[in-house]
């Protein structure tokens, strides 16, 4: 008995630590320009700031030059939230992305695809959508 009630908490722990490391929440590699986002709780959901590289922005000075208001594109993208508040929506989350390389807002959905994989879609209106898939860095 002693046993099995040893190798049922193991088999608990491990389901635990698995489902523990399946999070959303952490540091995100683009696959365009190294982009460096953080992924937290923030606004009563989902937010993604951006942390390092430069995701889109003008490489000679890393700002967001494409922004479609003139009086934001002198300001830095490291500490921009490309989203914030993105509510769960069955498995996802959904709300608005911006996107630093043509200044324009989307409609996303961020999906946890593994502990270390989690694609980011945004949309003009459906079908007209560019899927990216991120990595986990911590």
């Amino acid at each position: 008995m002693r046993k099995v009630l040893f190798a049922a908490a193991l088999t608990l722990a491990a389901g635990a630590g698995a489902a523990e490391q399946a999070s959303p929440y952490g540091q995100w590699r683009t696959p365009e320009r190294g982009g460096l986002i953080e992924v937290s709780q923030c606004d009563g959901g989902l937010c993604g700031k951006i942390l390092g590289g430069t995701p889109g922005a003008s490489p000679e000075d890393g700002l967001d030059r494409y922004n479609k208001n003139p009086a934001l594109r002198s300001r830095p993208l490291i500490g921009l939230y490309v989203f914030r508040g993105l509510k769960p929506a069955g498995g996802s989350w959904k709300g608005s992305i911006y996107n630093p390389s043509d200044g324009g807002t989307y409609t996303a959905t961020v999906t946890l695809k593994s502990a270390s994989e989690m694609t980011v879609k945004g949309c003009v209106v459906w079908p007209l959508c560019k899927t990216q898939t991120w990595a986990k860095v911590r």
